[in-house]
């Protein structure tokens, strides 16, 4: 075993060069202040491609917060080898710098296996942990989705709960939020110092500071209802950002639209709009606080588009395509002019999380980086 270690660690520092040999793509300038953000909110729209915004805003009859950040840009969505992806190569892909082989989360493209004791890409939630700021996140899907996982978690296949609640349980992370995963109770997030909710009541009460592991009703945080006492996504972003920037250090925070991408698989454009409100309306939570603050940067994106949606111009009418996952760019939108984004450019998606650890002041020999930069 300590020479296939020695072995994968010598892939790692391979690949991590070559990695760095390509640079960073035209959405990335040179103009921008190394450590010019002492927080960042990343948000994901799982799904969320330009026509997903574009349909929410003419079926619900609203102007979304996220249209009006200063940086529109676009991002590929390819994995590892192929422009294509799913939320777990996808999501590895904007957690770690890397991109994936399809189903991956957390490890790299050629890890037939996870183990602890075996080099995996360094998340930016790691990163910053390892640095004494606070890491959170926040999903409408179950915290043992592909997204999430991707931001708290190591393992070659997504479906791999038990292996992923257990790497979540251990991680030192401050919270962890969504819906609830058999693997996830009250006994076991107790033993690894975690406190446990299950409500809104008992969310809005933690205090600034705390560790907390969220376990909420996931029908009601996927159809936008209130039947368990469940908070919002919007809810859950503010109470986020109460307990993380507590932290004189900083933080950093994912928050995942989940269910944009479920109900475009299953073609219920109802719920599409009203999920996609919903996000833009964490989005913006986190936008007026990053504006009181100073100090926080907010960047909004997906991981991919799903369902191929389409206008018809003579009818007035959206619709769906298919129900898979799209092969297009997806939105990239930037609160501030002076991050390091390109308005109008293209950027690669390994490229968004290698930039947002450059504003928050750590260098290329930081990230990209295993986890064995750590030990």
């Amino acid at each position: 075993m300590d020479a296939l270690k020695k072995i994968i660690a010598v892939v790692m520092s391979l690949v991590l060069g070559i990695y760095g040999l390509f640079g960073l793509t035209s959405g990335i300038s040179d103009d921008y202040e190394e450590g010019k953000y002492k927080n960042v909110i990343l948000m994901i729209g799982d799904g969320m491609g330009f026509n997903h915004v574009k349909a929410t805003e003419d079926l619900r009859n609203v102007d979304l917060v996220m249209n009006d950040m200063p940086v529109l840009l676009t991002s590929d969505i390819d994995s590892f080898l192929i422009p294509a992806t799913d939320s777990a190569a996808g999501g590895t892909a904007l957690s770690t710098g890397m991109r994936v082989w399809i189903n991956s989360v957390g490890v790299y493209p050629f890890d037939p296996f996870s183990a602890d004791d075996i080099n995996v890409p360094l998340t930016l939630g790691e990163l910053v942990k390892a640095d004494g700021k606070a890491t959170g996140v926040v999903t409408t899907d179950k915290t043992s989705g592909a997204t999430p996982s991707d931001f708290s978690a190591h393992t070659y296949a997504r479906g791999n709960e038990e292996e992923i609640c257990a790497d979540q349980l251990t991680n030192g992370f401050d919270l962890i939020w969504g819906g609830a995963t058999e693997s996830i109770n009250k006994e076991n997030t107790a033993a690894n110092g975690w406190t446990y909710v299950d409500n809104e009541d008992d969310l809005m009460a933690l205090e600034a500071g705390s560790r907390s592991f969220g376990q909420f009703n996931f029908d009601d945080l996927k159809y936008v209802k209130n039947e368990h006492n469940t908070p919002t996504i919007e809810e859950m972003t503010e109470k986020a950002i109460e307990i993380l920037d507590a932290n004189d250090e900083g933080f950093f925070l994912m928050v995942e639209g989940a269910c944009i991408d479920k109900h475009s698989h299953s073609n219920d454009m109802d719920n599409v709009v009203l999920s996609t409100e919903e996000f833009d309306k964490a989005v913006a939570a986190a936008l007026e606080f990053a504006e009181k603050d100073g100090e926080t940067l907010v960047v909004v994106t997906a991981d991919h588009a799903t369902g191929g949606i389409q206008y018809n111009e003579e009818t007035g009418e959206y619709y769906f395509t298919h129900d898979t996952h799209d092969i297009i760019d997806v939105p990239v939108y930037v609160s501030a002019t002076d991050a390091g984004f390109t308005a109008g450019k293209a950027v690669a998606n390994r490229d968004i999380p290698t930039q947002i650890a450059r504003v928050m002041g750590y260098g290329k020999d930081q990230f990209p980086a295993t986890s064995a930069s750590l030990k």
